[in-house]
């Protein structure tokens, strides 16, 4: 046996295709995997980021416990920064396994902070979607110039926010370094998997997670840029990378023994992607005048912030970092100050419903449509001890909606030139396939880790 646990993790693979492609066949290592067990959807707040979603599955924890919603946010220092700077403190499910004596090895789960010592191997940002880190970061540290040196450095990769529409040949291209990174990461799996016995193996692929992104228009017949005649005349690049993954997840499975506990997910749906980022900074300078911003209350900020830089002296609303198909704001009555002051709560619920008010008053200026398709307040929302860190407001696009300008009568006409966004972008969902029933109690990325650990631990005993 290779491994007692086997993980593959699928990072952003639409799950509504893997669930009709495992059940019909088109992906028949899956599909056999699943008739050695089930399917499951997973659920994830609406609007959440694949930021938020692997610190759950690392750290087995909700949305309002791990409090991490985006790579960039306040950290304890004030400053804006890494949020896996703060998170030094938090042990992942794989390093209690390790205290606890189990050999783990870990490779690429994306957004993982700098790898800890522990009783195995991890590697962190060789070939995955939106590193943390310039260069793969390992343990030991010799790992990751061993692995870069004997399966090969990152293929180049397109996956910014914005650009222009692929070409044709720009297609093809992407399409091969996608698949030139599959095989790299299958090698290296497999190579790691049979080179000694393992508790819990985990290997994450960021294939389709790039491949949704940028090609969703061509697997979405809804979609606002579906070309079909285009789409006829390319090998569905889509499709072409999950057959790969599912290869490699054939040939993993594989190499394990019979009574290895197997589980293969995804982490989100695909849709055709929106943003309203754009008109966004424009939206809030006119939300703030609504709310009695002023040049004299923008003055008396600045000289706080001048004779107090210590002090975290907000606007009324400011926007977060956050995805191009949602945006977040940070809504803060009294300047952000005085929060523990008799009254502060209710003038803040009472400034989210006005913002919420002014804000679901837009509509697209071409076509009368509404631009917001929900408003949700996740630090009044979430529980746990970090929910407060998370924003207060979060503003949902309708899928495929770039308007060029949006208009209401309280906040009057908006306009900014379109971007170029990339066609998909994510939406809740996700897939979990298994074999046996280790992992049929998981329902979201929290759930996987203990599962695991649960079953090593009554297999240990």
């Amino acid at each position: 046996m290779a491994a007692r646990v086997l993980i593959i993790a699928l990072d952003g693979a639409d799950g509504a295709l893997l669930d009709r492609w495992s059940a019909d066949g088109t992906l028949r290592n899956l599909a056999a995997l699943r008739a050695r067990g089930a399917a499951t959807r997973l659920s994830a707040p609406a609007g959440v980021t694949d930021d938020a979603l692997w610190a759950s599955f690392q750290y087995a924890s909700s949305l309002g416990e791990h409090g991490r919603y985006h790579f960039r946010q306040r950290l304890d220092s004030g400053e804006m920064g890494m949020v896996f700077r703060d998170e030094t403190d938090r042990k992942s499910f794989w390093d209690a396994l390790s205290s606890e004596g189990l050999h783990v090895a870990i490779l690429d789960v994306p957004k993982c902070g700098s790898p800890r010592p522990l009783n195995g191997i991890h590697l962190v940002d060789w070939l995955v979607h939106g590193r943390y880190f310039d260069e793969p970061k390992s343990y030991p540290e010799s790992l990751g110039g061993e692995i870069v040196a004997q399966f090969g450095p990152a293929p180049p990769s397109r996956c910014q926010y914005e650009g222009p529409p692929l070409s044709d040949d720009e297609v093809r291209e992407m399409t091969a370094n996608l698949r030139t990174s599959v095989a790299r990461k299958r090698a290296a799996g497999l190579h790691y998997l049979q080179s000694e016995p393992w508790d819990l193996f985990v290997l994450g692929f960021k294939e389709a997670h790039c491949a949704g992104h940028h090609f969703w228009d061509f697997a979405d017949p809804t979609h606002p840029g579906h070309d079909p005649a285009r789409a006829a005349s390319l090998p569905d690049p889509i499709r072409t990378i999950f057959l790969d993954l599912d290869a490699a997840v054939g040939e993993l499975v594989a190499t394990v023994g019979p009574d290895t506990d197997i589980a293969v997910f995804s982490t989100t749906d695909m849709v055709p992607n929106a943003t309203l980022g754009h008109l966004m900074p424009g939206i809030v300078r006119r939300v703030r005048r609504r709310l009695g911003d002023t040049p004299l209350t923008r003055a008396l900020r600045h000289g706080v912030r001048l004779c107090f830089p210590a002090a975290h002296v907000m606007p009324p609303c400011s926007l977060l970092p956050y995805n191009e198909n949602c945006d977040a704001l940070r809504v803060s009555p009294q300047w952000g100050l005085f929060r523990h002051t008799p009254g502060y709560e209710r003038k803040k619920a009472a400034m989210l419903d006005r913002i919420e008010f002014l804000l679901r008053d837009l509509t697209d200026a071409d076509t009368g449509r509404p631009v917001i398709a929900a408003i949700d307040r996740p630090s009044a929302t979430y529980a746990g001890k970090r929910a407060a860190a998370l924003p207060d407001l979060l503003i949902r696009y309708p899928a495929g909606a770039v308007p060029r300008a949006v208009v209401s009568p309280q906040l009057g006409h908006i306009e900014s030139e379109r971007p170029k966004v990339r066609p998909g972008n994510h939406a809740p969902g996700g897939l979990l396939i298994f074999s046996g029933d280790t992992f049929a109690g998981a329902s979201a990325m929290q759930d996987i880790g203990p599962l695991a650990a649960k079953a090593l631990h009554a297999t240990t005993k």
